[in-house]
């Protein structure tokens, strides 16, 4: 079997590079056997990882194009829009796909009848092991940019200090999965107050998200968009000047009105249009600490990549499978784009 690990490439709407995760760093790769494995030039380069670092355990060094021909293409974001007519009936293309928020790269990939295996959906025991880590990078990197932006913005620590009555920050953190319990673990060791809420009704979301001067949606669904229960009425409940965190802007986001920002511009924000309240949602918050998160990625999908080399069934990974020869699969996908 032909395995290639791409080069990522991401553009903000500046136009700028935005990625600079790697799949597998050279210290996993090497242990795939029995493979012919192809490394896209500079693949690794963002983060340390040389071309010669790659030759030195076996792989061979191609260009973007010759990558596109393999059996199994490993990469982390989505597949560039120009790439799904190069690819073939049986390749199978690994990465995180977020279908559900583009109805233009799902129709491409259907049209390209190769099959993706999204690693948003691997699922065992109702617990996603390729996304957990990448939405615990992204909690951790939101809190430490929740402390930065209250001092940038509005001269504020947090925590409050005793002197002051303490006078904490609110935080409401809404949907208590890998991200919003990581989040709020975060805000509450740094001193925050924080409303946790898992499955909410209307009246317990708009009581904890009033007064909060931080909000966070992480509701997920696999393959699916979340509601969006974080209304512009509600956010115009918050404190004025805050921010809003929609983690799960890649699937469309849960806060209304909220639109994709860059990492390279992190105080830089927009405000939600008819509100008071400002706007960080990179869809790819795990880039920013991406040496760490390349790691934690490459040893959550290594097994399952063996196991594909091996052609061994596994239902986790049956779950990963988006769309395959034409048609959708995943059946939160299909609620999305029915036929």
């Amino acid at each position: 079997m032909k395995v290639a690990i791409l080069r990522e490439s991401k553009r903000d709407k500046k136009g700028r590079e935005v990625e600079n995760r790697v799949v597998l760093p050279p210290n996993l790769a090497t242990k795939l056997k029995n493979i012919e494995l192809m490394v896209e030039t500079k693949a690794g380069e963002k983060i340390g990882h040389s071309d010669q670092d790659y030759e030195k355990i076996g792989a061979r060094i191609v260009s973007h194009s010759e990558a596109l021909t393999a059996d199994l293409i490993l990469g982390v974001k989505e597949t560039q829009k120009d790439d799904f007519p190069y690819l073939k009936p049986h390749t199978i293309f690994m990465s995180y796909q977020h279908f559900a928020e583009s109805k233009e790269r799902t129709t491409a990939a259907l049209r390209s009848k190769a099959t993706f295996i999204c690693l948003e959906t691997i699922e065992v025991d109702h617990k996603f092991p390729c996304l957990a880590p990448m939405s615990e990078a992204a909690a951790r990197v939101l809190v430490r940019h929740a402390d930065w932006f209250a001092l940038h913005s509005s001269k504020t620590i947090g925590c409050g200090l005793s002197q002051t009555g303490f006078k904490k920050l609110k935080v409401t953190v809404l949907g208590m999965g890998t991200v919003g319990r990581t989040a709020a673990q975060e805000f509450k060791q740094r001193g925050y107050e924080v409303a946790e809420i898992d499955r909410p009704n209307i009246s317990e979301l708009k009581n904890a998200i009033k007064g909060s001067f931080f909000a966070v949606s992480s509701m997920y669904i696999a393959g699916a968009s979340p509601q969006k229960l974080i209304t512009k009425e509600l956010l115009r409940s918050m404190q004025p000047g805050g921010c809003v965190y929609p983690v799960d802007i890649d699937q469309g986001g849960g806060i209304e009105g909220a639109v994709l920002t860059s990492i390279l511009d992190p105080f830089d924000l927009p405000k939600i249009e008819g509100t008071d309240i400002y706007c960080f949602a990179p869809p790819n918050l795990p880039s920013l600490g991406a040496r760490t998160t390349s790691e934690a990625l490459g040893s959550a999908i290594l097994p399952y990549v063996d196991k594909l080399i091996r052609k061994e069934s596994d239902p986790a990974l049956d779950l990963g499978v988006n769309i395959q020869n034409g048609r959708i699969l995943h059946a939160g996908l299909a609620s999305i784009f029915p036929k």
